[in-house]
């Protein structure tokens, strides 16, 4: 199941194709680009704000429309989000107005004063990003990061009461102690743990002899992941994402996910993996982006594109040299 499928579900909302709606189910929002680590494996190669990021006013407008559209879940991602002066002001406008909302952080920036205001947000959840049970193996992929910084930003939460999720990205440097990250995370109190294959995308397809695991240390890991399933059954979510970007982009070709992808700047791509700009909220409203959003999977340079991308999947490394389809 993909991830965002589940998140829906989780809220309640059916469809089975995207023809049946009038708006998408599903905001990702890169809020920015600016960020206080250098990951390794980072899709979106983060660290310097982008010149044209939005600004306060233009980003405030983003939310009226996800608000007006009804649209009914979002995540705040970056970069780092913390890291935009107004990230307080946008997550607590959609919660507010009934947006389910999900925050993606390294935890950096999280004390007791930020702990308890995403409590008072009343957020679906937090994710933060932990890659390994010890310091060594998380470090190692996040440079400048801070293990015990990150652990202790997630008791903070947990103590006030925000569903915390744990997201785990496995590597050669990491893979092997999955197991104890999710015994971690559980003896933390998380709501969830989440894992997959590492995404080919960014700085991940940059370093990818570096950092992918093998298919042997894949079967290994799904099968521990399995064990801790059934072991913290109804105690906390084990979930993991067994296919690669290849098999999701062999499955969106035909089956687009109802879901829009929002860079710092307001342009929108189709996907992560691919190139493609289906639009820009500095020229194109939301529910106009959704209907170019619709067009553009049927176009055929995305479809010859994604299919060569499946049969060379080192093309993915061009998944952040954006080009703009022109769908008037």
């Amino acid at each position: 199941m993909n991830p965002v499928v589940e998140e829906l579900e989780d809220i309640n909302i059916v469809g089975s194709n995207i023809e049946d709606f009038d708006a998408p189910l599903f905001i990702a929002w890169q809020l920015n680009s600016a960020c206080n680590l250098d990951c390794l494996h980072c899709c979106e190669e983060a660290g310097h704000k982008m010149p044209d990021e939005f600004n306060r006013d233009e980003a405030i407008d983003f939310c009226r429309q996800i608000i007006d559209l009804k649209i009914p879940y979002a995540a705040i991602s970056g970069g780092e989000p913390m890291l935009c002066p107004h990230f307080f002001e946008l997550a607590e406008m959609l919660t507010s107005n009934g947006v389910s909302l999900k925050v993606e952080t390294n935890g950096m920036f999280i004390g007791d004063k930020e702990a308890k205001r995403f409590a008072r947000l009343g957020m679906r959840s937090i994710q933060i990003s932990i890659d390994g049970a010890t310091a060594e193996a998380h470090e190692i992929m996040r440079k400048r990061g801070d293990f015990k910084k990150t652990v202790d930003a997630c008791k903070l939460l947990i103590e006030n009461d925000v569903n915390t999720e744990i997201v785990f990205v496995p590597t050669k440097f990491n893979i092997h102690e999955i197991g104890r990250a999710i015994d971690m995370a559980y003896c933390l109190g998380a709501y969830g743990f989440y894992t997959g294959k590492i995404m080919r995308i960014g700085r991940a397809a940059q370093n990818w002899g570096l950092l992918c695991p093998s298919e042997e240390q894949y079967a290994e890991a799904f099968e521990i992941l399995k064990a801790k399933q059934i072991q913290y059954d109804g105690k906390m979510k084990v979930y993991y994402y067994p296919y690669d970007v290849i098999d999701e982009l062999k499955y969106r070709l035909y089956h687009p996910a109802a879901s829009l992808l929002v860079i710092p700047n307001g342009k929108v791509k189709l996907i992560g993996p691919l190139p493609f700009l289906c639009g820009d909220l500095r020229r194109q409203s939301l529910k106009d982006i959704w209907k170019r959003y619709k067009k553009a999977w049927k176009e055929k340079a995305v479809v010859d594109f994604t299919k060569r991308v499946i049969n060379d999947p080192q093309l993915l490394c061009e998944s952040n040299r954006w080009v703009e389809l022109y769908l008037e």
